[in-house]
């Protein structure tokens, strides 16, 4: 039987903000600003749904695909200096902009530098910051793969293919979902083994602060339908003195639930 379910349609989907300095200052730059408008469509790269266990609400958090940090609207120079490389985890009320530099810690200031030292996770609220701000979200139809022929005989073409997992942590029901990017499979042994990132992973802990904030970049592998490992961004040592962010810190979890979903040829 073939079970048919909505997916986030990535190749389709953004978050979206508008910088315009004559309506509101930028607060969330390192350099000054050579225009006064500026819009950024930035695709997702993956998406977190947390439902509360007690009241049902949702949280559902999108995470953009990574750039670096730019100066726009010039000739010559566009990489900061020191560059970073950047990425938005984005919900409806609020956001949190990550940005990694050669080393943890990095001290590079704000503009202007009376706003103080650049965050390496920003949590602020889009409507002090943004003109427009949104999260454009499209779905598609696909195929639940039910056997491990079947997503091997996908996998062989070029259908693109939707991971869903499911679990319970901390007081929340956790759905996550990306785009499967690298996956190994073998007809001959039966199996299939999802090796993709970046993704979200929550990590709510005993519920204290922003649920935003518990959110950490991962990427994941599974072979099963289980159980999962993820490898989490985090300020990692190399030397007693200077640490780099680094997918280090491996996290397993058990009693998941891993969907595969060929994702539907559009008419």
């Amino acid at each position: 039987m073939n079970h048919t379910t909505m997916v986030t349609d990535f190749g389709r989907s953004f978050v979206r903000w508008r910088l315009d300095t004559t309506k509101k200052p930028a607060l969330t730059v390192s350099q000054p600003l050579p225009m006064t408008l500026n819009n950024v469509r930035a695709p997702l790269d993956a998406r977190a749904v947390l439902t509360e266990l007690a009241t049902g609400r949702e949280h559902d958090f999108a995470l953009t695909v990574s750039c670096k940090a730019e100066q726009v609207c010039v000739e010559r120079d566009v990489w900061h200096n020191p560059p970073a490389d950047m990425c938005m985890i984005a919900s409806r009320d609020e956001f949190l902009v990550v940005k990694r530099w050669d080393k943890a810690d990095k001290g590079v200031m704000r503009h202007p530098a009376t706003l103080g030292v650049q965050p390496e996770r920003h949590r602020d609220d889009p409507a002090k910051c943004f003109d427009r701000y949104g999260i454009d979200r499209a779905e598609c139809p696909a195929r639940l793969l039910e056997t491990i022929e079947d997503i091997t005989e996908t996998l062989f073409s070029n259908v693109p293919v939707v991971a869903q997992m499911e679990y319970e942590t901390a007081g929340y029901r956790v759905l996550l979902e990306y785009p499967v990017k690298i996956v190994n499979f073998s007809e001959r042994e039966q199996y299939y083994q999802v090796d993709t990132g970046p993704v979200l992973l929550p990590e709510p802990g005993d519920g204290a602060g922003a649920l935003i904030e518990t959110m950490q970049l991962a990427f994941v592998a599974h072979n099963g339908k289980d159980w999962a490992e993820f490898l989490v961004s985090a300020p990692t040592p190399v030397t007693p003195e200077v640490r780099v962010h680094h997918y280090s810190r491996v996290v397993r979890l058990e009693k998941v639930v891993n969907r595969l979903f060929a994702v539907s040829e559009k008419e």
